[in-house]
């Protein structure tokens, strides 16, 4: 009887002690910057917080209308592997949301979006 009250006591710490999270990639810049208000860009960069997946990841690009931009597909950089590209056909003037979505290292995906506005 002893030996299983201590064992559940044990376990009830262990259950009620704080665990760690497990941390995912965070976006942590991007160009164009979020909000930005700029000349037509020729490409989108996005850097996150730690390194991502080759695989199944995601830049979208679209105006108000829902017309995309992206010209092919989004590719990791070569020499960093939390740097995000994609090219963009040419961006007439407005507004533009980009809608990203990676997998981390331990396969969660994660996802987000952020706008900026072309002007003349």
């Amino acid at each position: 009887m002893k030996f299983h009250l201590s064992a559940l006591a044990t376990v009830g710490a262990l259950a009620l002690s704080p665990v760690a999270a497990s941390a995912h990639p965070m976006l942590v810049r991007s160009t164009p910057k979020v909000g930005a208000k700029i000349k037509a860009p020729e490409h989108v960069s996005i850097w996150f917080s730690e390194k991502i997946e080759p695989v199944f990841n995601r830049i979208e690009v679209v105006d108000g209308a829902g017309t995309h931009f992206e010209e092919g597909k989004p590719t990791l950089d070569g020499a960093d592997k939390a740097l995000l590209h994609v090219r963009l056909k040419a961006l007439p003037v407005g507004s533009y949301k980009v809608r990203w979505r990676i997998t981390a290292a331990d396969s969660h995906k994660m996802e987000g979006a952020f706008s900026f506005e072309v002007v003349p």
